[in-house]
């Protein structure tokens, strides 16, 4: 067994203990392959989970598509695309609202700044960002799925993966309500497998998903001049190492909040990538765990401490 071997085994190992009797699950994997797993609590490799926010990036690798095919510029109007931005917020500062403003939460959509003026973790606006993608590209109802299912999900062979619409309304008193979004339940194993995917710089088999400057433009912060953004399009970046301060800098993830769809149990999400290190890692665990939520509420600590472990800079 190699030394990284060792240490994903030791990494999951250590979490899973954090997790006790409750439903966990972890799985690493170094080069495609997987060299660690670990589940507990009832919790199996094939046991189907929501995804929670990990799936914005299934958003950020449309959006890159879009661009690619000149459907879509990164800093066009918002609501020219999608009036609706201007309607449900009443604001006449929206207007400057751009599709990068939305992606990388810096748009203060019905926030309290004004469009770029800082980083704030915004559902209702990163869902706004899947209204202006799906608008540009005349999808019925505004929904991304078809999108995500056919140039994504289908090619890559993600067998697990479940698509649907989450349908609620936009509440333009609650920046944290998401909105309409688009919803994923997967197995470990596919949800490392999109992970793969960014790894890899968007090919898949020899075969381009993602265009390759997209990987690389979404995958560090995007907004280098503001303070405590360290978010690129729809994934946490360490290119500043203060996210996960023991992993190498090119190192990008993203955790979510969701449940287990056979007994409603609230869960934390995480997928890890570190493309220097050719890992991938992701993990599920019960929410009291304390595997943190997209630094919203809980703060990095046990993800951090993880990542520490897995890149070989805490023992």
């Amino acid at each position: 067994m190699s030394g990284l071997s060792r240490r994903a085994e030791a990494a999951l190992a250590w979490l899973a203990a954090e997790a006790g009797a409750t439903p966990f699950g972890g799985l690493v994997l170094h080069g495609g392959q997987p060299i660690a797993a670990s589940h507990g609590g009832g919790f199996t490799a094939q046991t189907s989970f929501e995804i929670g926010s990990i799936r914005k990036s299934i958003n950020s690798a449309l959006i890159g598509l879009g661009v690619a095919r000149g459907d879509l510029s990164l800093h066009q109007s918002a609501a020219a695309l999608w009036p609706e931005l201007l309607a449900l917020s009443g604001d006449p500062r929206d207007a400057a609202i751009t599709l990068h403003m939305l992606a990388t939460g810096t748009s203060g959509w019905l926030a309290p700044e004004a469009p770029g003026e800082r980083f704030r973790y915004n559902n209702a606006a990163f869902t706004a960002a899947e209204q202006v993608v799906a608008r540009a590209w005349r999808l019925a109802g505004d929904s991304i799925l078809p999108a995500a299912r056919d140039l994504l999900v289908a090619p890559l062979g993600l067998a697990s993966w479940r698509l649907y619409h989450f349908d609620r309304a936009f509440d333009p008193a609650r920046f944290e309500n998401p909105g309409p979004k688009l919803a994923v339940d997967s197995n470990l194993e596919d949800l490392a497998r999109w992970g793969l995917l960014w790894v890899q710089g968007g090919l898949s088999g020899g075969r381009r998903l993602i265009p390759a400057e997209h990987v690389a433009l979404a995958t560090r912060p995007a907004n280098p001049h503001l303070p405590d953004a360290p978010y690129g399009y729809n994934w946490y970046s360490n290119a500043g190492l203060e996210v996960w301060p023991g992993a190498p800098r090119d190192a990008f993830g993203h955790g979510g909040t969701a449940t287990l769809p056979h007994d409603g149990s609230p869960i934390r999400t995480f997928l890890w990538c570190c493309p220097s290190l050719d890992l991938v890692a992701a993990i599920v665990a019960r929410a009291d765990v304390g595997i943190g939520c997209d630094r919203l509420v809980e703060p990095e600590g046990y993800r951090a401490r993880f990542c520490a472990r897995l890149a070989g800079a805490a023992d």
